[in-house]
């Protein structure tokens, strides 16, 4: 038996949210059948919930979060922006849901996770004690032209 609720505020209108999920999904230029396959979930039933057919499912509203950064408040009563404000408890992932690696999230992940810091520690150290000399070599030049630089700088004032 389905209970219906007394105050609208508290249903979802399922043709909206569809709506409002097909234009999202556009937006990023993604197909159901690419939709599907980074959620998991099946393309006829995207396309039912898209139509308003049913109710979006927790692991479509989970999925669309978490690959995108959907606001499920805005998916489901169209209240506030399409996107939750950039999320500081996860390092930044692509459109498959994988961490975008590139220097920012590897320190990021550094600073999050101790096996991430203990590995790049011991990756460093090994890489340090096999080329020691060339480093020293590429700081002591950096070293040099520094000094160069602040003695061209004081000769021309």
């Amino acid at each position: 038996m389905k209970r219906k609720f007394k105050d609208s505020r508290f249903s979802i209108d399922m043709e909206e949210t569809g709506k409002r999920l097909k234009t999202f999904r556009v937006s990023r230029g993604i197909t159901l059948a690419e939709l599907a396959e980074q959620s998991g979930l099946s393309p006829a039933m995207l396309s039912e919930t898209e139509a308003g057919k049913n109710k979006p499912s927790p692991n479509l509203m989970l999925a669309m979060h978490r690959i995108f950064g959907l606001n499920i408040h805005w998916l489901l009563t169209g209240e506030g922006e399409p996107l939750v404000k950039q999320n500081t408890t996860r390092p930044p992932l692509d459109k498959n849901g994988d961490i975008i690696c590139d220097m920012d999230s590897l320190l990021w992940l550094m600073d999050r996770v101790s096996m991430v810091k203990f590995a790049m520690l011991t990756y460093f150290s090994m890489y340090y004690f096999d080329h020691k000399e060339y480093i020293a070599k590429i700081l002591k030049e950096q070293d040099e032209k520094s000094l160069d630089e602040n003695e061209k700088g004081e000769n021309n004032e």
